[in-house]
């Protein structure tokens, strides 16, 4: 029997525990993975660093019944710009409670890849947050088996069309000139914001941060990527109304613009 166990992993939530102890969640390539770690609260521990949120390390792991606890540590990244900027420590708190609340039980390996990519960009402010928050639920939608059809018009077959429309409901898109009925998540884009969707769910990982949009289609692809998810997987997210918080209350999803909140606890 397995007695311990050397992983990589994000620490993506922390919780205290008894005096000086703490519990914190560590997604790895073969799923989440709750792990004790003693004494590290008191003052002076040597782990304390490698055990905070957001911290990505390689962990020494005992395994004792259905508990890990925390042998050693050694830090890989702490993605310290974050730590600084209340925005993006707000989006990557919204990816993390994300990831737990879709993980399963089962290795997934390119939700951590997809994570760390997220708070490489969050850290370094090289793209909008705005934009890496829609990449990001993008593609977990599509590593969750539940990418949309961006292809090309199911009537037309027009790849790129002037005026396309993403269907929400249908998760697909369509022509606005072959759409027969109108449904109210369709949403009327530019054709940069169907080719900023399609590089979020098709690319390998490695690339679907590599593009860059401006004024009213970075708008709309934001809009479409929060309004996906929320129809998708129907989840209260809490972290998502602190972040709308930061923004005047203003929904960024259409999803949003009834007077209930459909999705509230």
């Amino acid at each position: 029997m397995q007695t311990h166990l050397t992983v990589r992993g994000l620490v993506i939530r922390e919780t205290p525990y008894k005096d000086s102890d703490k519990l914190f969640d560590l997604l790895t390539d073969s799923g989440i993975k709750t792990v004790q770690a003693r004494s590290v609260r008191k003052p002076g521990s040597k782990y304390a660093a490698v055990t905070q949120l957001f911290s990505y390390g390689e962990f020494c792991l005992r395994i004792s019944g259905d508990r890990c606890y925390l042998d050693s540590a050694v830090s890989l990244s702490a993605f310290y710009g974050i730590r600084n900027d209340l925005e993006a420590l707000a989006l990557a708190s919204y990816c993390s409670e994300l990831i737990r609340k879709t993980a399963t039980d089962q290795p997934q390996p390119n939700l951590l890849r997809l994570f760390l990519l997220a708070l490489h960009h969050l850290s370094e402010h090289d793209r909008p947050p705005a934009l890496v928050k829609a990449v990001f639920e993008l593609r977990l939608l599509t590593e969750l088996g539940l990418m949309p059809n961006l292809v090309c018009c199911p009537v037309c077959l027009n790849y790129l069309p002037p005026h396309p429309v993403l269907r929400i409901h249908d998760a697909d898109m369509i022509c606005r000139d072959c759409r027969f009925e109108r449904h109210p998540l369709d949403l009327e884009v530019t054709p940069s914001v169907l080719l900023a969707a399609r590089q979020a769910v098709y690319p390998e990982l490695d690339r679907i941060f590599q593009f860059r949009l401006k004024g009213e289609s970075e708008a709309q692809f934001a809009a479409y990527a929060e309004s996906y998810l929320l129809h998708q997987l129907r989840l209260s997210l809490p972290t998502l109304k602190f972040y709308r918080e930061l923004h005047g209350g203003e929904p960024v999803s259409p999803l949003f613009q009834s007077p209930e909140d459909p999705f509230a606890e």
